[in-house]
C-alpha cells in the first residue's frame, strides 16, 4: 500500500501511526482509482489492531482468516471471536469467515462443527481451503531474485514450476543419482558449484532419458578463487545451442549465482512460495481452489449488501475526510496567518504545514525571538514569513481600515492603533481583511473570547456567525453546530445554523442528512423549547426546500437506525443517518461535542466558524501540532470552496 515494511514498523514503533495510516490511505485512494475492485492482504502484525486501523482508514469489510491446522474446534472458534472483536471495535464490518491449511482427512467434519459455530455469532462461513503443497511450494522463477542469480541455459523452459526439494552436490555423480533415484518423484533443485561439470552433463543426461531421475533444475555457486576460469562455457553453451535445435523435449535449466554455496543454501531455506503475477500454474491452482472450497455466493451477496450500505449512508470516514482536505490544500494551497506565533506548538505546525506544502504561512511576533524559538525546537520556518506587528509598514492602513470598520462605536486613532499593534489577534483579522492573507488561525495561548472578537468586530457580515465541529468518530465524520458561539438561538437563529452547517458539510464532502435535536422526537412531547425547533425546521424547509432536514428528534432518534425504526413510523432520509446535527443552545451543544468527544475518543475540529466574511477559525488551549496542522488546513478549503456561510435563511421579510 505505498508504505514498505521496514518503514511500516519503524512508524510504529515511533509511536507515528496516524502518521502511517495517512499514507496507506493515500496509496490506496490512489490505487483503487485504476481498479473496480482492491483486495488488501492482512498485514497479519500482532493482535490485529494494526489490520482493524487500515480497514477502517480506508472504509472497507473485512473476511476474517484463520488456520485450522492444528486447532481444536474451541481454540479455533476462541481465535476467529478475538479477531471479530478487535473488528467491532473499530466498526468494520465482517462478510465472514475463511479457514486456511485445514486437514483434508476431516475437512468436512470440520466445516459443519466450526459453520454451526458460527452461526452463533452471525458470521457465515465462506470457505475452508486445505494444505496446498503446491502453493507452498518455491518456483525458479522466484529464486532468480532472491539469489541474484542469472539462467544459464534453458532459455525454452518456462521456470513457472516448483522444486520440491533443495539436493547440495558435493558427493561423486554416480551417489547424486542413486540418492535421487532412491526418493521417487522428488524435482529437486541441484546446487553445486559451478566447477562441477560432471554433474551438469550427468544431470543433462538423465533428462534427457526417459529412465532418469527428473530435475527441476540445478543452481552453479561460487568456484572458489579462480573467479576468471570459465570451466569449458563455451562447450557447454555450443552443446545447449545444439540440443535446443534438435531436442524436442524441455531443456534442464541451469541457474547461476555468484554467491558461495553456503550463502546460496542459506537463503533456499529462508524461501516460502508466493503466488506472483507470473504464477501461470499456481494462479489457475487458485482458481480451481476457489471453485472447489468457496462459496463464492455468500461472499457476492456480502460485499453487494455492504456496497448498497455504504451507497445509502454516503458515510465519510475520519481518513477520507483528512484526506480530502488536504489534497485540497495540496493542489491550492492558501495563506494563513497565525498570530501566536512563538508558541511551540503552533511553530511545530507551521514547519509541518509548510514543508508538506499544504499552505502559506505567516507567523506573528518579533522575528529574533520566533527565530531563535524555532532553533530550540529543531523547527524548520524557512517557509514561513514573519511578521512583527509594531514595525509593519502597513500598520496605519490597518488602523484606517480598523476605523472604518468601527464607524460609530466610539473608537479613537489611538486606540485603534493600540488594538492594531498590541493585540496579534487584531492585526492577525486585519491582514485577512486587507486580502493579505486568506485565513486566520488562533487560540492555542488565547481565549475563545480574545480570538473571535477582532474577526465579529472587522469580518462580521448581516447574518448570524455560528460553529461547527468536525466530530470524527471512529467510522464516520459527523457535524456539531452550534457549540461555541450563539448561547439562546431562536428558531430563526436556529434555522440559519442548520443551513449553514449544511452548506459547510457539503463543501467538505459530507451529505448533509440534518437533525434538529429537542428532547422530543417528532411531538412525543411538547413546551416552548420544542415548538423552537419545529419552528425552525419549518423555516428551513420553506427558504432551503433542497436540504434533507428533519426535527424535532432526539439524538438516538438521529443517529441510530434501530431506534428510528422504533420511535419514528413514518418513511425518513434523516432519522437514524443524520449527518448534521443542530443543537437546540449552547449548553446542549458544548456539552453533547465533550461527551462523545471523551467517551467514543473522537477528535473535534474545530469550532469552524461561519458567518463571517473570511475564514478565522479558533484552538483549543490544549490543542496538539496536529490539531494546528488540521484546523490550518480546515480554514484554507474554507477560503478555497468560499463556504463561510454569508447566504442565510428568510425569516419573514429578513434575513439572518
Amino acid at each position: 500500500m505505498g508504505v514498505p515494511e521496514e518503514e511500516a514498523v519503524r512508524l510504529v514503533a515511533a509511536g507515528q501511526r496516524a502518521e502511517l495510516l495517512d499514507r496507506v490511505y493515500a496509496s490506496f485512494t490512489a490505487y483503487k482509482e485504476m481498479h473496480d475492485m482492491v483486495i488488501v492482504h492482512g498485514t497479519g502484525v500482532g493482535s490485529g489492531k494494526l489490520d482493524a486501523e487500515i480497514a477502517s482508514a480506508i472504509s472497507s469489510p473485512a473476511i476474517i482468516t484463520c488456520q485450522a491446522k492444528d486447532q481444536s474446534l474451541a481454540d479455533l472458534k476462541r481465535k476467529i471471536l478475538l479477531k471479530k472483536a478487535m473488528l467491532d471495535d473499530h466498526k468494520i464490518p465482517q462478510l465472514g469467515v475463511c479457514l486456511n491449511k485445514v486437514p483434508l482427512f476431516d475437512r468436512n467434519i470440520t466445516m459443519a462443527q466450526i459453520k454451526n459455530k458460527l452461526a452463533e455469532e452471525g458470521l457465515p462461513l465462506l470457505g475452508a481451503f486445505p494444505e496446498d503443497a503446491m502453493l507452498r511450494g518455491v518456483r525458479l522463477d522466484e529464486v532468480l531474485p532472491a539469489l541474484e542469480a542469472q539462467r544459464m541455459f534453458g532459455s525454452n523452459v518456462v521456470l513457472d514450476q516448483e522444486y520440491s526439494a533443495v539436493y547440495v552436490a558435493s558427493q561423486r555423480l554416480e551417489e547424486l543419482l542413486e540418492l535421487m533415484a532412491s526418493d521417487g518423484d522428488t524435482r529437486p533443485l541441484v546446487v553445486t558449484s559451478r566447477d562441477r561439470l560432471d554433474i551438469v552433463l550427468g544431470l543433462l543426461a538423465s533428462q534427457v532419458s526417459i529412465a532418469g531421475p527428473s530435475v527441476a533444475g540445478i543452481l552453479l555457486t561460487h568456484a572458489g578463487g579462480l573467479t576468471n576460469r570459465t570451466y569449458a562455457h563455451s562447450l557447454l553453451l555450443r552443446m545447449f545451442e545444439g540440443l535446443a535445435k534438435g531436442y524436442q523435449g524441455s531443456l534442464l535449466p541451469i541457474l547461476s549465482t555468484n554467491l558461495t554455496m553456503y550463502d546460496a543454501v542459506r537463503r533456499l531455506d529462508h524461501l516460502t512460495g508466493a503466488v506472483l503475477p507470473t504464477s501461470t500454474r499456481k494462479i489457475q491452482h487458485c482458481k480451481n481452489l476457489f471453485d472447489t472450497c468457496m462459496d463464492a455466493n455468500s461472499l457476492v451477496a456480502g460485499i453487494e449488501k455492504e456496497e448498497q450500505l455504504i451507497t445509502a449512508a454516503r458515510r465519510v470516514t475520519p481518513k477520507m475526510f483528512a484526506h480530502s482536505i488536504k489534497s485540497k490544500c495540496l493542489a491550492n494551497p492558501q495563506h494563513i496567518v497565525l498570530p501566536e506565533g512563538s508558541e511551540p506548538r503552533v511553530l511545530k505546525a507551521a514547519s509541518e504545514v509548510t514543508l508538506r506544502g499544504l499552505a502559506k504561512i505567516t507567523l506573528l511576533g518579533d522575528p529574533a525571538t520566533v527565530a531563535a524559538e524555532a532553533k530550540k525546537l529543531g523547527a524548520d520556518i524557512s517557509g514561513c514569513r514573519v511578521v512583527d506587528p509594531k514595525t509593519y509598514p502597513a500598520v496605519d492602513k490597518y488602523v484606517e481600515r480598523l476605523l472604518e470598520a468601527r464607524k460609530g462605536k466610539n473608537l479613537t486613532p489611538e486606540a485603534a492603533y493600540d488594538a492594531v499593534t498590541n493585540d496579534v489577534n487584531m492585526f492577525g483579522v486585519m491582514m485577512v481583511a486587507a486580502g493579505e492573507a486568506a485565513g486566520m488561525v488562533s487560540g492555542a495561548i488565547h481565549t475563545t473570547a480574545a480570538t473571535i472578537r477582532p474577526a465579529m468586530q472587522v469580518l462580521k457580515t448581516p447574518n448570524l456567525v455560528s460553529s461547527v465541529f468536525f466530530m470524527c468518530l471512529p467510522d464516520k465524520v459527523l457535524v456539531y453546530g452550534d457549540c461555541a458561539v450563539n448561547v439562546t438561538p431562536g428558531s430563526g437563529d436556529l434555522a440559519s445554523i442548520a443551513a449553514c452547517s449544511a452548506d459547510t458539510a457539503a463543501a467538505f464532502g459530507i451529505e448533509p442528512r440534518v437533525a434538529m435535536l429537542s428532547y422530543s422526537t417528532m411531538g412525543s412531547g411538547a413546551g416552548p423549547d420544542v415548538q423552537k425547533v419545529t419552528d425552525a425546521v419549518k423555516l428551513v424547509k420553506e427558504s432551503r426546500p433542497d436540504l434533507m432536514v428533519e426535527g424535532p428528534l432526539q439524538y438516538d432518534a438521529a443517529i441510530d437506525p434501530t431506534v428510528a425504526s422504533v420511535k419514528i413510523k413514518t418513511a425518513s432520509e434523516v432519522a437514524g443517518r443524520a449527518t448534521v446535527f443542530v443543537f437546540p443552545d449552547l449548553n446542549t451543544g458544548n456539552n453533547t461535542y465533550k461527551a462523545v468527544q471523551q467517551a467514543t475518543g473522537a477528535i473535534a475540529m474545530g469550532p469552524v466558524m461561519q458567518g463571517l466574511r473570511k475564514p478565522v477559525n479558533d484552538l483549543s488551549r490544549g490543542c496538539t501540532v496536529q490539531d494546528i496542522v488540521n484546523t490550518i488546513c480546515v480554514t484554507g478549503v474554507q477560503d478555497i470552496v468560499n463556504t463561510i456561510c454569508i447566504t442565510g435563511v428568510q425569516v419573514g421579510g429578513l434575513w439572518v
